[in-house]
């Protein structure tokens, strides 16, 4: 494609400058609600390891009680 000049008007081109300036505003807030939501996810994803590491260590324990009584 070749480069050819556009030409707009001066009120139109004071009219797009805004426009890409409120586009950019918004990428830029989703840009951090995104970033703070995987910070979330992440603290919710090691919360649940937490619980599963807290689970699994309370099943140990109830195995080795149940063999103990039925030794």
């Amino acid at each position: 494609m070749e480069n050819v000049p556009i030409y707009v008007k001066v009120d139109k081109y004071k009219e797009l400058l805004e426009v890409l300036k409120t586009i950019n505003n918004k990428l830029s807030t989703v840009d951090k609600t995104i970033t703070k939501i995987n910070e979330l996810k992440a603290q919710e994803d090691m919360q649940i390891q937490a619980w599963n590491d807290n689970l699994t260590d309370i099943k140990s324990r109830v195995e080795k009680i149940n063999q103990s009584f039925y030794e």
